[in-house]
């Protein structure tokens, strides 16, 4: 599909439909004066069959042709329909529903339509509406009527035409039981538009018209992407908070999503910065700087994700909810104003760039500097797409990108100078808030507003959203029990984001920053006991094949949840996921040691491809760093407790050291591998084992 930047200059120039309308009007009038002056000087002295038939001709050509100037078209043909060119620009259910039928449908324009079967149902939640789907047919088309199959009674609907942030609306009334309907449009226009007002569920659609214009030459060319997946070292990582001891989370992972409330620092009603120490924790005990340095040494990279509100500048609203202004538009990113002039101050602190002194908003006995080069990333939310919470917590995708429009560069400087990330420091890197799920309509509707409101520039640099494998629903996402990453399917996922991703928007980097496993038994997200592993040590498994799943798929970081357990006696979702036990205990899980034999040995490397294993039920991924280093990793991917089967690795080399994961090792076990004729044979089992070149 052609993205919708590519013609975002078609509605200020349609000049080929126009010039279409002048010249058959033109020859329109012609024919008809012609018609006219036949009929007055022949009519008497030359009346015939054939004169009456040439009369008869010229006036049938004449009014087509004046019907056809008029923007009435005798061409009415369905007109193909894909998933392709749905955008769902609310991302509440799934629009793409709306044509996956077009094949099976029959011919509904002629009185011949079959019932479709599946249906786009948003659902039943009141404040989710409207819910507006975009339908972009790729070229100008004369539009003569859109057909739209009911099977939910009568409901109002409204049909728009004209292109996206400019529409011209008609409203209409869905009525009928399991019948076709037919709406008249007539309009000239490449976007069609259906917004739902209320729960309505439409089992397909049928477009009817004639293409008027040309398809888009060529796509937007986008710059080659380059390669940002991190090194092994630096891949794995996971959530945690300021009082997250740094040197247990530097022993175990490469990169810190740290959770950072806004309200930190900014408690008191100056509005002023205080983060050396904070404001929150009694004032005395948080030291952020610190915090952020003793990280930094140990080579760990940080991204504090700024989420929730402020009540200093929004006093008496639920922190979850959209920092705007009461009353002020949330799809406008001046709204957005205090959000990006605080990741200003955030970003000309940390980042790399030292700002004039006079910018710093800072309280009074904090330390005024700027430019210390401990961060790279911010990230401006967390779950922005939340629907649990209610519509004033819950960011639209085109609310979304107005926010990260302000946060990354002040809606490219015309919110001022202090607004935005890139104001502060032009290195710094914005994460969007993470998204709780992984649909790429989400994204797309973000794409959208970016190419019709910024020319195309995608105001983020990392798409990060998050992911639980369960054997949950969309309705129910954690049900009974957590499911290994394979059975979850989580690599394949993850892949189409990263294709997407190539596809539309190569500047960003991907990431996965919430992915795991409670290791209580009574949580419906645990990680079950398998054969003579516990729970605690099948979370530990499934993490690490996660993580190595997620660096085939061209992910570029993750980040599992969380470092600490939230109570480890706890029963509930999330209570018990941490890789140690609850604060002030710490005590490691065995995910704690895998993770950490994961970073420690594949240090530089990355990952390069999958190995033939010459068996379906064995993987084998090789990893390579630039120093010609390399590595395999082996498992397999059931999680029945089988007893292992025997495999051979040909690695080429001519030496070989195992590594096993184990409980209360941080390096795991290495031994010398079973290498004959360059190949290692080993017996492989749902325990990952790591054969390293010499």
């Amino acid at each position: 599909m052609s993205t919708i930047g590519e013609c975002a200059e078609f509605p200020k120039a349609p000049t080929k439909g126009v010039k279409l309308q002048e010249e058959t009007a033109r020859i329109a009038n012609t024919f008809a004066t012609t018609g006219r002056e036949i009929m007055r000087e022949d009519w008497r002295r030359a009346f015939s069959w054939r004169r009456v038939f040439q009369v008869t001709l010229l006036c049938w050509l004449g009014a087509g042709l004046l019907l056809q100037s008029a923007g009435v078209s005798r061409a009415d043909t369905r007109i193909p329909l894909r998933a392709d060119m749905i955008v769902n620009e609310t991302a509440i259910g799934d629009a793409t529903l709306l044509v996956d039928e077009q094949a099976t449908i029959g011919n509904p324009g002629s009185g011949k339509g079959l019932t479709p079967r599946s249906a786009f149902f948003p659902g039943w939640t009141s404040w989710q509406y409207p819910v507006d789907v975009l339908i972009d047919l790729g070229a100008p088309y004369f539009v003569t009527r859109a057909m739209i199959y009911n099977d939910t009674g009568e409901h109002p609907l409204t049909l728009s035409t004209g292109h996206p942030f400019a529409w011209r609306d008609q409203a209409i009334t869905l009525g009928g039981f399991h019948v076709w309907r037919s709406f008249r449009v007539d309009v000239i226009s490449r976007y069609l538009r259906i917004a739902l007002s209320e729960p309505t569920s439409i089992p397909e659609l049928a477009i009817y018209g004639e293409q008027r214009g040309d398809l888009p030459s060529r796509a937007r060319s986008h710059p080659r992407r380059i390669s940002t997946q991190q090194p092994m070292d630096q891949f794995v990582g996971t959530n945690a908070f300021i009082d997250d001891p740094p040197e247990k989370l530097a022993a175990a992972v490469g990169f810190v999503r740290e959770y950072h409330d806004w309200l930190w620092d900014t408690e008191a009603p100056d509005h002023k910065l205080r983060l050396q120490p904070s404001g929150a924790a009694g004032g005395n005990a948080w030291f952020f700087d610190d915090f952020y340095a003793s990280l930094r040494r140990s080579g760990v990279t940080v991204c504090p994700a700024i989420q929730q509100s402020s009540p200093v500048y929004f006093p008496g609203t639920d922190l979850d909810a959209k920092p705007v202004p009461r009353g002020a538009d949330p799809e406008a990113p001046a709204s957005y104003a205090n959000h990006a002039a605080h990741l200003f101050q955030y970003a000309a602190r940390y980042g790399g760039t030292r700002v004039p002194d006079a910018e710093l908003k800072v309280a009074p006995g904090q330390p005024r500097v700027s430019g210390l080069g401990l961060l790279r990333y911010l990230e401006n939310w967390n779950e922005p797409d939340k629907t649990w919470r209610g519509r004033a917590a819950r960011f639209s995708p085109y609310e979304l990108a107005a926010m990260c429009s302000a946060d990354y560069d002040g809606d490219q400087g015309r919110m001022g100078h202090a607004c935005g990330v890139k104001q502060a420091d032009p290195g710094m890197r914005l994460s969007i808030g993470g998204l709780a799920g992984i649909g790429i309509d989400y994204l797309q509707a973000m794409k959208v507003w970016s190419d019709w409101h910024r020319r195309g520039d995608f105001p983020a640099d990392a798409i990060n959203v998050h992911h639980y494998s369960s054997d949950g629903t969309a309705e129910q996402p954690f049900k009974t029990t957590g499911i290994s990453p394979e059975a979850d399917h989580l690599r394949e996922k993850l892949t189409e984001i990263v294709a997407w991703r190539d596809a539309n928007v190569p500047k960003c980097e991907i990431w996965l920053t919430e992915y795991g496993y409670d290791t209580n038994a009574k949580s419906p997200l645990h990680a079950p006991a398998i054969g003579s592993w516990s729970g605690e040590e099948v979370q530990a498994i499934w993490l690490v094949r996660s993580t190595l799943a997620l660096a085939a798929a061209g992910v570029d970081r993750a980040a599992m949840f969380l470092f600490r357990d939230d109570k480890s006696d706890g029963s509930g979702v999330f209570e018990t996921c941490g890789m140690v036990t609850e604060k002030g205990q710490w005590r490691p899980k065995p995910s704690y040691y895998y993770l950490s034999t994961l970073k420690r040995r594949l240090t530089g490397m990355r990952y390069t491809g999958d190995i033939s294993s010459g068996r379906k039920d064995v993987v084998i991924y090789r990893f390579a760093a630039p120093n010609g280093r390399s590595a395999f990793v082996i498992w397999r991917p059931t999680s029945d407790g089988g007893r292992g089967v025997i495999v051979t690795v040909p690695t080429g080399w001519r030496g070989a050291t195992r590594i096993d994961f184990e409980n209360g090792s941080l390096d795991g076990v290495s031994s010398p591998a079973n290498l004959k004729r360059g190949a290692v044979t080993l017996e492989a089992s749902e325990k990952p084992v790591i054969l390293l070149s010499p």
